[in-house]
């Protein structure tokens, strides 16, 4: 338990006496006997962060703990996902898991999520248990029933002293109806801690260097896309603006949308949530998003493509390097942080054509875990009531004061605790912006199933941003851009939002039944194949008369059978078949749906859509990731002396050292998509050469193409053992590149055309910076590459095994009849490697569609759009972001039937392998 030195604890506690002293008492809830109620709570201030914020944070966690001593806060801690959802990924996992934060953080989006599943206590009666004079109301039962509850009046009283503490615009987000199903009660289930708005921050020094007045920001959308413009310096890697990408775009945009009088979702009179970013106001706003980001114009007689740009890194490390000059943030109600007003600006939102100055209002929020025992609900209560206190926002605006961050403190909060003396110091922008946005926010999309909202949204909106809409004037741009809209919601308002009609419903039913059926019928035969090649290959044996001989054998077994048992069929038969059958729910009470995930899974274009990219994924993965520690493995085997051996042996094992993940953070260096990456500086320093030495090297990556292609198409003659299976996929690989290769000539349409496609071999460079991970084309490649990188050394050591079993008299043989290497090669070790090749490409494949969603989170995130969300990805999001563990499991059944084959496939092969020691 964290302790306040003795100072403090009485400075802190005087303060707490005064603050409260016309207040009402909390009732006592320390446990008799000097009983301890712990609790997790998330957001806690880290031990080690020097930042003024987590100290003030910190002395109102003391003070709370010295005034409740039978009170201990363990802080909340899970992993962290990188990307789009790592601020909810962690509780949802940690609640899975069974240890579940108590005081629990709850945004707007996910607080529907939480209430469908019942995650939330109403926080009225808790507080009203707390206010109480009847100490009945804060005692439990064994079971962990309360014994009694507090009266109406008193938890009326409650409501409006919660009321009181949240802004009139947030009341709805906090007070609303229950969404699990039980009632249709209304309770408050989250308290805000802090309160957000967006503003637009900009950087007065670039002002300055660009010639605009730092105390005149831009008012209007037309002056910040004249502001960024000015701002944009492409040599200086300067951004006007800077937006992050893939998931995270329609987020970006979203002010704009609200700016514009648009909404992403909205309550229909039926009761039912409905997106709505389809109207001609979210089109228009999508549009100028566009042609911040898109549209080139002209300055100094040079053309400059967009004068904002998208990123997948961290925003605020190019903000704090100088190379934003605008972007959106959040204004907290109390404090700036560490924003310097001499170097950072605060405005409103632009005013869009329509009118609007709105701009996105949001919150902190706490709320507490409903799974946790009555005391525990009690504590979080008590903790939650004290933070959004008086006593705890004095506490917070000292510290800052006294710590020299007076100028940071919201101006209220300054004359309502006596230090009037600062106010001169505070922005005023700060305060107007705070206003404007508090009276005209909207708050953040929050209803039923719109905890994903933003990764529906950023689809249409990343397809246009991948437009360039040559020869289409404002109005044409914004009739395409809501046709994508369009399209987008319609989908979302039957797939997400559940808006299904009966009789599409029973269609589906019919539908998803069949194919249960089928993947029940594919797994029995599947286990039927595999028990057959078994038996055959197994030779007759006498239980009887060999017991005695390999009793020690089946002993030897029996505990790795148990465990794959215990940890893999039983959860598969017992838990993943039950769960594809219901709607899974951790808290409460799953309810049975029969073959509706499967209905609805087999409609999901998502999920067809994953899948088609799982496919992209293995062919790349395969393709790439396969042949090369093969061939590593014979070169290995060819170096002359033992000493070299090694060497080189230890020097491609080395990337294995590596956790995977660790890789893929080094690689996303790599692919910095401005000029200044490293990739992109090797690439563009092509361009330098001259025209002789140019052509060379585009002959020379010319020559290296053919001769790849004209190996793949050698192969399946010169290997007449390989399998025809392997042999007809080397030849669709050969002739597909083949046509690759050919089809800038054949497919010019005339002669000038083939001629200019010709001569693009010949002379300069002319390259522009590749996007990389940030690019729909190239992001999924841009993930295999690292992991090629990192698996062809340790992936060659099984084939350098294999290869020490070839004797050598076959090599010297063949050096008598006079063969080369490459005859050895093809005559003598790959026939000899067939079947270990063919039992690991099976291998590789099974494991290329079930793996890379954790490399792929961490590249991506799914992104850009949903350009890399395989199906495990897929079924990630939907079961651990989504909650629909039904749905997800039916994914996952449909996978493993697809797998099913190629395992057993693999087993038949393993069936007729015969293995002896090598001597």
């Amino acid at each position: 338990m964290i302790r306040l030195p003795p100072g403090l604890a009485r400075l802190a506690l005087a303060a707490s006496a005064l603050a409260f002293a016309s207040l009402p008492a909390l009732a006592e809830t320390t446990p008799a006997g000097g009983e301890t109620v712990t609790f997790r709570a998330q957001g806690l201030p880290s031990p080690t962060d020097t930042r003024v914020t987590a100290l003030a944070a910190r002395t109102v966690l003391r003070a709370f703990l010295d005034q409740n001593p039978g009170i201990e806060i363990q802080a909340f801690a899970m992993p962290q996902i990188g990307g789009t959802v790592a601020m909810d990924a962690a509780p949802l996992m940690a609640i899975s898991a069974g240890v579940p934060p108590h005081a629990i953080y709850v945004n707007f989006r996910q607080s529907s999520t939480y209430l469908a599943q019942g995650f939330l206590a109403p926080m009225e009666v808790l507080l009203a248990r707390l206010l109480s004079d009847n100490p009945a109301v804060r005692q439990s039962r064994p079971d962990g029933s309360w014994l009694a509850d507090p009266t109406a009046g008193e938890i009326a009283a409650a409501l409006e002293k919660l009321r009181a503490r949240v802004p009139a615009p947030t009341w709805p987000v906090v007070f609303r109806e229950d969404e699990s199903g039980l009632t249709r009660e209304r309770h408050v289930w989250a308290l805000p801690t802090s309160n957000l708005v967006s503003a637009l921050f900009y950087r007065r020094d670039l002002f300055n260097e660009a010639g605009l007045d730092p105390e005149r920001p831009p008012e209007t959308w037309a002056e910040l896309l004249e502001y960024a413009r000015i701002l944009r310096v492409p040599e200086r890697q300067q951004f006007g603006m800077l937006f992050g990408s893939g998931q995270t775009t329609s987020y970006q945009a979203y002010a704009f949308l609200v700016s514009n009088r648009a909404r992403a979702v909205a309550l229909g009179e039926d009761g039912e949530w409905r997106a709505v970013y389809d109207s001609r106001e979210a089109a228009e706003a999508v549009e100028f998003f566009w042609r911040l980001i898109r549209e080139p114009f002209e300055r100094d007689g040079r053309i400059i493509r967009g004068a904002a740009g998208l990123t997948a890194g961290a925003l605020s490390l190019e903000w704090e390097r100088g190379k934003v000059g605008m972007q959106f943030g959040y204004l907290d109600e109390e404090m700036l942080e560490a924003i310097n007003p001499q170097l950072v600006g605060i405005a409103p939102v632009p005013r869009s054509p329509r009118g609007a100055a709105a701009g996105e209002l949001n919150a902190r929020m706490l709320g507490v875990f409903s799974d946790a025992t009555p005391k525990q609900q009690l504590a979080v209560m008590r903790y939650i009531w004290f933070l959004t206190g008086r006593e705890a926002r004095e506490l917070r605006t000292r510290v800052f004061v006294e710590n020299g961050f007076g100028q940071f403190v919201n101006p209220d909060l300054l004359e309502e605790f006596g230090y009037e003396r600062l106010l001169a110091r505070i922005p005023e922008g700060w305060r107007t912006a705070f206003e404007t946005a508090l009276a005209e926010g909207v708050p953040e999309p929050y209803g039923r199933n719109t905890q994903n909202i933003y990764r529906w949204m950023s689809e249409p909106i990343n397809r246009a941003l991948d437009e360039s809409f040559p020869g289409l004037d404002q109005e044409s741009r914004i009739d395409v851009i809501q046709g994508y809209l369009a399209e987008s919601v319609r989908e979302v308002n039957l797939k997400v939002m559940g808006l299904i009609p009966p009789e599409e419903m029973t269609k589906r039913r019919i539908v998803g039944g069949l194919v249960l059926a089928l993947v029940a019928a594919a797994f029995i035969a599947g286990l039927g194949h595999i028990w057959n090649y078994f038996s055959r290959a197994a030779p007759p044996v006498s239980l009887r008369n060999n017991w005695n001989r390999y009793v020690w054998g089946y002993v030897l077994l029996v505990p790795g059978f148990g465990l794959i048992l215990m940890w893999q069929y039983l959860p598969l038969l017992t838990g993943g078949l039950t769960i594809s059958l219901m709607d899974y729910r951790i808290v409460q009470d799953s309810i049975w749906v029969g073959v509706d995930n499967f209905a609805n899974v087999l409609f999901d274009d998502k999920f067809w859509s994953a899948l088609g990219r799982s496919f992209h994924f293995v062919a790349l993965a395969i393709g790439l990731g396969f042949w090369p520690p093969i061939l590593l493995a014979i070169l290995l085997q060819e170096v002359p002396t033992k000493t070299a051996k090694y060497i080189y042996r230890t020097i491609f094992y080395l990337p294995s050292v590596l956790i995977g993940v660790v890789v893929m953070f080094l690689w996303k260096q790599l692919y910095d998509p401005s000029e200044e990456g490293v990739l992109n500086k090797i690439l563009l320093s092509l361009n330098y050469l001259d025209p002789a030495s140019a052509t060379v090297v585009k002959l020379a990556f010319f020559g290296l193409w053919v001769s790849f292609v004209f190996v793949l198409l050698w192969l399946p003659v010169k290997l007449e053992e390989l399998p025809r299976l392997f042999k007809a996929g080397l030849w669709a690989a050969g002739g597909g590149c083949l046509i690759l290769t050919l089809w800038p000539v054949l497919g010019a349409g005339s002669a000038g055309a083939a001629a200019g496609a010709i001569g693009t071999l010949f002379g300069r460079f002319d390259l522009e910076p590749l996007e990389w991970i940030q690019s729909p084309r190239l992001a999924m490649l841009c993930i295999i590459i690292p992991m090629v990188w990192a698996s062809t050394g340790p992936g060659c050591i099984i084939y350098l095994a294999a290869l020490k079993g070839i004797p050598n008299e076959l090599y010297e043989a063949a050096e008598i009849d006079g063969a080369n290497h490459w005859h050895k090669v093809f005559y003598i070790v790959l026939p000899r490697l067939k079947y270990l090749i063919v039992i690991q490409f099976v291998a590789a494949v099974v494991a290329a569609f079930k793996g890379g969603e954790e490399f792929i989170l961490v590249m991506t995130g799914g992104g850009p759009g949903d350009a890399t969300t395989i199906l495990s990805l897929e079924i990630f999001f939907r079961t651990f972001m989504d909650l629909e563990f039904g749905l997800g499991t039916a994914m996952a059944w449909l996978m493993g039937a697809l797998l099913i084959g190629f395992s057993a496939y693999q087993l038949k092969i393993l069936s007729r392998a015969e293995f002896r020691a090598g001597g």
